[in-house]
C-alpha cells in the first residue's frame, strides 16, 4: 500500500511541477526575463532524473502497483520538451558594445 502511495505521489508531484514550470515560463517570457528560464530547465533536469529512477525502480523490483508506464512515459517527454524549449528560450541576447 505505502509503495503504491508513493508511486502516485511521485507522478502526481511531477505532474504538479510540470503545470507550475510551464505557467512560469509563461509569466517570465513574456515579462521578456529570459534568464530565469534556465533555473526551471534545471529544476526540470532533476524532476526527470527523479521519475526515470522511480520507473526503474518500480518496473524492476514489482513492488504490485498498478502501473500506467505509457501515463510516467508521457510526462517524461512533456518534462523533457519543456525542458529544451525552456533551455533555447532563455538565451539572453548579447549586449551590444557601445
Amino acid at each position: 500500500m505505502l509503495a503504491a502511495i508513493i508511486y502516485w505521489a511521485i507522478i502526481l508531484v511531477c505532474i504538479a511541477w510540470t503545470a507550475i514550470s510551464l505557467y512560469f515560463s509563461v509569466f517570465y517570457l513574456s515579462r521578456k526575463e529570459n534568464g530565469n528560464l534556465w533555473a526551471f530547465a534545471f529544476f526540470n533536469v532533476l524532476a526527470i532524473i527523479v521519475l526515470a529512477i522511480s520507473l526503474v525502480v518500480f518496473r524492476t523490483w514489482g513492488f504490485g502497483v498498478t502501473q500506467y508506464s505509457s501515463l510516467i512515459y508521457v510526462i517524461l517527454g512533456v518534462m523533457a520538451g519543456l525542458t529544451v524549449l525552456q533551455a533555447i528560450l532563455g538565451r539572453e541576447p548579447k549586449a551590444k558594445a557601445a
